[in-house]
This record gives structure tokens, C-alpha cells and sequence, in this order.
């Protein structure tokens, strides 16, 4: 198979996405809270992380370091849970640590308590792999957490947006490719959506949100997209014209971005960056300061080589679908190895793939097993306990038998009514549920709704109360017990007629 030809399997039933697709295009991934949206960019992410390539993930909440259980990133951002802590001044190294280093990169603007702050971050570090992929031309994805913050539909675009804007709509002839994710696809700038070359509906409930899926998809989707089960998505793929349904795989991971219980947890092992890693950030940014705890890059702008810096004016200056404005100059200066591609033949290639899955400097069983050891040498941390949060009681209460007792029982009934409630809940969601469909499917006489001319059953959009509710709501948690009761009712009368 050719390396073009590359595929992932990313579904239970093992349907696979190309690779160089995935890599270069635009993608789209939404879905509310709990629907699976997170789970699947992160059995994307992994996918490529098994084929060795590298991936870049703005993460806004925190929700991707769990990805370093099984996979070595480097996770950079505003707080000492980070790797390394790192702001403005270290933009351009990060974007020269991910592209030319291939190293897979979690930036976690989450720890940032001034949103300026992270968003200048952000911005000038796309610039500079935007300007870099002009170079390098290398398939090369980043990911992106709550798109409508950034690319919002109305209020206009700042210099954030604007660079994301310029890199779905020229990034793929450079090999950058862009996915964007989002609860609500009505908040996001629809420049960018009806530009993606595929799209991950997960179940959405908001009439506003469906109304968009209804627009791209057609009328029946409006409905489709409001009754799929967690992990389950209405899948669009340009590459082969098809839109079909499909269950996604459950990430082996570990899931950071989960609801918080109230059980503690323990995190798990997380791997730490190796030792040959952080030699090379320090060529590259610098060593550490020695008055801080944190690794950091060395804030170098100063000694940075300005032959190799990014041109802001040639990110952000506006310009048509023709060629960018500078190229001609820049292109004189590429070194020899790095050449763009020759006339009639395609910039993204099989030999791209080949360059970010070969590890330019392997480090050697020695020095991985040092680096396993020695762990987080920065901070003094072990490997194995840098993240685990530990377990506190009270000496007293550990000693009471009757404490002990009391707690037991308090689980096990907090248990018994969560279980029954959200059996019950369960059961009306689904009654409520088969109404609508038996709805639909009575005479159109008899209901009054309309034929729907793109197919399927006769629908009209709210006059049958179908808004969407949670499957857990009180309202089919009270279908579900007026279920049970006027079950019961039927089943007394059987039994006192047949005695």
C-alpha cells in the first residue's frame, strides 16, 4: 500500500479515515456535553499517534494530557501541571519544536487566568507554523477546542480568528491541516464550517444547532442528529461523497475530561518527557531558569535567528485566492533540502509521511531507561507521582466502626435511587421516544403534519413538544413512573378479573 493510500480506524466496526485526508483537511467535530465529541478527537489523535505522527492540540480545558498514559507529548501551558510553562515569547519555538522536531504537542491554555494572555499564545503560534509549513510543506494537523470562542458567527473576527480563518482556506496546499470542535456548530462562523472537508455530528438538541445540521445535511438529519446515543455520530466525508452513522471507539486513554464524581480517583501513570527531549528544548528555547521549579523554554526572541523567524505581514495580510504576496522572495531563500516541490508535482506526498513517522534522533535504551527513572528532573517529581492525587481521613473516623458503617450504607442507598432513577428515566425517555415515531407514522389526516418532501416520515417541528430533552430529565423521569403506574393498573385489573 502506497503511503498516501494510509488509513486509521477510528469506529467499532473498524471503518477507516485516510490519513493524508485527516492530516491536510479541514475537519469539524461537534456534539453537546457527554455526546462523545472529545472522546473522538481524542481516538483521532491516538490513531495518528500510533502511526507515529505528530499532532498539535490547543486544549482549552485541560482535557488532553491524559493522552500521555500510552503516547510521550510535550504539554506546554500556564500552570505547573504542564511540562514546561511557556507565554508569548516562546511561540516560535514551540511551532519549531512541532514541525521540524515532529514532536507531538498538547498547548493547555486552561491554567491562564487573563484570556488576553492565552489568546496571544495561541495566535502567534499558528502564525508561525502557517509560515513554517510554507517551508516544510509537511502534513501536519492541529487540533482545536471550542471553536465558537475563537471563530464565533457573529461579533467578527480577531487576529485569533483571522489566522484560523487563513489556515482552513489556504493551510492544505502548505499540508497544514485544521479540526475544529465545538458544542454548538450555530455559534461557529460558518465560513469555516461549510468549508470542511468532514464533518463529526454527535447528538445535538438545540434547535439552532440542528437547524445548521438540517441545512447542510437536509431536513431529515434535524431530527436523526437529536436521537444518537453517546459515541454514536452522523459522519461526512467529502473524500467519498457518503454521509452515514457510525459509533466511534472508546479512547484507551485516560479520560481527563470526564465529570468529576464523588468517589476519588487516582490518575494514572503519565509518561514524562525523556531526557534527550529536554536537551534538545533547551537548544532550542533554552535551559531552565534556575529560580523556577518549572522547566521553561529560554524566552530567546532576542537571540532568535531572524532569517528564521516568522513574517507577520505575511500571515495576516489580506489577499485574494491568488499567490500570497512575498512568496516569490521567500522561495529564493529556501534552503536546498527543503525546496518546495518541482511544477506538476503534489506538495504532499508519500515521502512527507515518511519524514515525520522517522525519528530524526532515537534516543537509546539507556537513556529512555534513565529518563523512566529519573522522571520530571525539573520539578523533583517521580513519573509514577506527579499527577496522582493522594486519598486524606481522618484518624478518628478511620477508627469508627460505626462511621464506617454509615458510609457503607449512605453508598449503597445513594447508589440503589441514582440506579432506579435512571432506570425510570431511561424507561420514560424511551416511551417518549416511541411516541414520536408512532406519531409520525400516523395518516397525515389524523395528525395534520405535513409530507416531508426530502423523504421519510411526516413531521411538523414543534407541535408535538419535541425540543430535545436530556435522556436523565425529570420530565421522562415523571413518563417514565405514570409508565410503571399505569402498567401496574392494567396488571391489578387483569388479576382481579381473573380471580
Amino acid at each position: 500500500m502506497a503511503e498516501t493510500d494510509r488509513e486509521i480506524a477510528v469506529t467499532r466496526d473498524d471503518l477507516t479515515l485516510p490519513i493524508i485526508e485527516i492530516l491536510t483537511g479541514r475537519g469539524f467535530i461537534t456534539g453537546k456535553s457527554g455526546s462523545g465529541k472529545s472522546n473522538t478527537a481524542s481516538v483521532i489523535a491516538e490513531s495518528l499517534l500510533d502511526q507515529n505522527l505528530p499532532v498539535f492540540i490547543i486544549d482549552t480545558d485541560g482535557e488532553y494530557y491524559g493522552l500521555k498514559e500510552q503516547y510521550e507529548l510535550l504539554h506546554v501551558g500556564g500552570d505547573t501541571e504542564c511540562d514546561v510553562t511557556v507565554d508569548v515569547t516562546h511561540a516560535e519555538a514551540i511551532a519549531t519544536l512541532a514541525l521540524e522536531d515532529n514532536v507531538p504537542i498538547i498547548l493547555d491554555v486552561s491554567g491562564f487566568l487573563e484570556e488576553d494572555r492565552s489568546r496571544t499564545l495561541i495566535t502567534e503560534t499558528l502564525k508561525h507554523l502557517f509560515s513554517k509549513e510554507k517551508r516544510l510543506k509537511k502534513p501536519f494537523l492541529v487540533f482545536v477546542e471550542e471553536a465558537h470562542e475563537f471563530i464565533p458567527q457573529q461579533g467578527g473576527l480577531d487576529d485569533l480568528g483571522q489566522i484560523l480563518i487563513r489556515i482552513a482556506k489556504r493551510g492544505r496546499k502548505r499540508g497544514l491541516g485544521l479540526c475544529a470542535m465545538s458544542q454548538r456548530p450555530a455559534a461557529v462562523d460558518k465560513d469555516y464550517i461549510t468549508q470542511c472537508d468532514w464533518i463529526v455530528w454527535h447528538r445535538l438538541t438545540w434547535d439552532n444547532d440542528t437547524r445548521v445540521v438540517e441545512k447542510i445535511l437536509g431536513p431529515p438529519a434535524g431530527d436523526d442528529v437529536q436521537e444518537l446515543d453517546d459515541g454514536q455520530a452522523i459522519l461526512m466525508t467529502d473524500w467519498d461523497e457518503r454521509t452515514r452513522t457510525v459509533r466511534f471507539k472508546k479512547k484507551s486513554t485516560f479520560d481527563a475530561g470526564a465529570t468529576p464524581g464523588l468517589d476519588d480517583f487516582d490518575r494514572p501513570d503519565l509518561k514524562s518527557v525523556s531526557d534527550d527531549l529536554v536537551d534538545r528544548l533547551e537548544q532550542v528555547g533554552g535551559g531552565p531558569d534556575p529560580d523556577d521549579g518549572q522547566r521553561t523554554l529560554d524566552e530567546s526572541a532576542d537571540s532568535a535567528d531572524p532569517d528564521d523567524a516568522a513574517d507577520p505581514e505575511e500571515v495576516v495580510a489580506p489577499d485574494g485566492d491568488g499567490a500570497e504576496s512575498g512568496e516569490a522572495n521567500d522561495d529564493s531563500a529556501v534552503p536546498a533540502d527543503r525546496a518546495p516541490p518541482e511544477p506538476g508535482h503534489t506538495a504532499i506526498s508519500g515521502d512527507a509521511l515518511d519524514d515525520i513517522t522517522a525519528d530524526p534522533t532515537p534516543a537509546s535504551p539507556a537513556e529512555t531507561s534513565r529518563s523512566a527513572a529519573t522522571g520530571d528532573r525539573s520539578t523533583g517529581r517521580s513519573r509514577s507521582g506527579s499527577r496522582s492525587r493522594s486519598r486524606e481521613f481522618d484518624p478518628d473516623d478511620r477508627d469508627n466502626l460505626l462511621w464506617e458503617l454509615g458510609q457503607l450504607v449512605q453508598f449503597l442507598v445513594l447508589s440503589a435511587a441514582s440506579v432506579t432513577y435512571r432506570s425510570v428515566a431511561e424507561l420514560g425517555w424511551r416511551v417518549r421516544k416511541r411516541g414520536r415515531r408512532l406519531y409520525r407514522a400516523l395518516p397525515a389526516r389524523l395528525t395534520g403534519a405535513r409530507p416531508n418532501p426530502y423523504g421519510g416520515s411526516p413531521r411538523r417541528r414543534g407541535e408535538y413538544g419535541h425540543t430535545g430533552p436530556d435522556r436523565y430529565s425529570t420530565q421522562n423521569a415523571a413518563i417514565g413512573v405514570l409508565t410503571i403506574a399505569v402498567v401496574l393498573a392494567i396488571l391489578a385489573a387483569v388479576g382481579l378479573a381473573i380471580a
